[in-house]
């Protein structure tokens, strides 16, 4: 759904936020683990209170729990404040699930995508969009290797425009829809010559394929992907393809931009955007591969405390190379609804089949697929689709599948593989790499 334009004041007002705010954003970057924790802690009481004291569904939760938002001081006393799910948020929209006093006309309404199976309406005040565009910023320049001149162009490649400001000769953008075929995107590149480039990673799939030599001489500065699960492994090959960095970022709808790759390749979490928590199936904090949970620090309209995001990854306090001290996103591993399920009940998370999926391409030759997707029939058949690049010749299908199966042996799955002469993009503009039918 396509956001509105802002009102000639909500635009004032988040330009003159964005330049007060630039400074504060810019050294919280590098700030120290005791600074981020102190932060963290106090903005997630507070939007804890603000929720407990205007939301509806959030006052019933804490009062059924017993837990009096006001008592909070510590971590340990925010673990008790009992998780929030996207069902409950859905069917209490919008009167249980925004504050009271809300007026969503003044506010920005997006839509989830749906992934998880239901559609989500979020509303944003329009005159506090600046947050965003200050980690958006930042996200670019990581992509960059660290440098965002304001002079430079960026092109998003998306579904639809977003409301960004836009002041003359500072950080020029331009929209190009991914409704064109990749022949008319490639062609609007090449007339806007960006320095920058954001979209999804099946997008960027589809440019390269149609002609990597055309998408080199573009000469981009940095290339940030999104929204979709890609491996490392094929952002390295872009990088190697396009000269220059390529790095990912995780963000929802809900929980705003959640981490993006530095300089250095490591997801850092935006600790001034969302704290971040790791569960277990239990609801205990776990140092291994959990469910992500989120505070998000901005949205007062519609809160989002301790929400369970429902994808799967790792938190790390290791220190970067780059010198930031931020904790570390690592193992992100897609939605713990998604993936596999094998008859034993066993699970193969969507990230591990990406990789497996990307390998099978490489054996398969550089131009044999121009897009793909794996589709799981039941538990014990799954179908690899792929749209025939220009190298893809006959024994394609029989690569694929011999790779295939050497890597999933073991787990039951018969496997087909199948060329096919597209795959739909789903109404949110994106396209469904690892996709479980039942």
């Amino acid at each position: 759904m396509a956001l509105r334009r802002l009102t000639a004041r909500e635009y004032a007002t988040n330009l003159a936020m964005t330049v007060v705010a630039w400074p504060v954003y810019s050294r919280r970057e590098w700030a120290d683990r005791v600074g981020l924790d102190a932060f963290a802690l106090r903005r997630t009481i507070e939007m804890a209170r603000h929720a407990a004291l205007t939301v509806p569904i959030y006052s019933e939760r804490y009062r059924n729990a017993g837990v009096d938002p006001g008592s909070l001081r510590t971590w340990e006393h925010v673990r008790l404040l009992p998780l929030m799910d996207k069902a409950t948020i859905v069917d209490g929209y919008p009167d249980r699930s925004i504050a009271r006093g809300s007026d969503l006309a003044a506010c920005l309404i997006s839509t989830s995508s749906g992934s998880s199976g239901r559609m989500m309406s979020i509303p944003h005040r329009a005159d506090r969009f600046w947050p965003y565009l200050l980690s958006g910023q930042r996200m670019l320049r990581w992509a960059a290797g660290g440098r965002y001149p304001f002079w430079w162009r960026q092109a998003y490649v998306y579904t639809s425009e977003y409301p960004l400001l836009r002041v003359p000769g500072l950080y020029p953008m331009a929209f190009i829809p991914t409704s064109g075929q990749p022949e008319s995107i490639v062609a609007a590149l090449e007339a806007l010559r960006p320095h920058l480039l954001h979209t999804y990673p099946s997008v960027l799939r589809d440019l390269i394929s149609l002609n990597p030599e055309r998408m080199r001489r573009l000469g981009l500065k940095g290339v940030s992907v999104g929204s979709e699960l890609s491996t490392q492994e094929e952002r390295d090959t872009w990088e190697t393809t396009l000269r220059c960095r390529v790095r990912d970022e995780y963000s929802t709808e809900e929980l705003g931009r959640i981490a993006s790759q530095c300089p250095d390749g490591q997801y850092h979490v935006h600790e001034d955007v969302v704290h971040v928590e790791i569960l277990d199936p239990d609801g205990v904090p776990t140092d291994g591969i959990g469910e992500v949970v989120g505070t998000e620090f901005h949205n007062r309209t519609m809160p989002f405390v301790r929400y369970r995001q429902g994808d799967l990854a790792r938190l790390s306090d290791e220190r970067c190379t780059c010198g930031r001290q931020t904790r570390l996103l690592v193992d992100l591993a897609g939605r713990s609804n998604d993936g596999f399920v094998l008859g034993d009940g066993r699970r193969l998370a969507p990230g591990f089949l990406l990789d497996v999926c990307y390998r099978a391409l490489i054996a398969a030759g550089d131009g044999a697929a121009r897009a793909y997707r794996f589709v799981q029939a039941d538990p014990a058949h799954a179908t690899f689709e792929f749209v025939p690049g220009i190298d893809g010749g006959s024994g394609t299908a029989d690569i694929i599948g011999s790779s295939l199966e050497r890597e999933l042996a073991g787990t039951g799955l018969t496997i087909d593989v199948r060329a096919v002469d597209a795959i739909p993009r789903l109404p949110g503009g994106k396209r469904a790499t690892v996709l479980r039918g039942f």
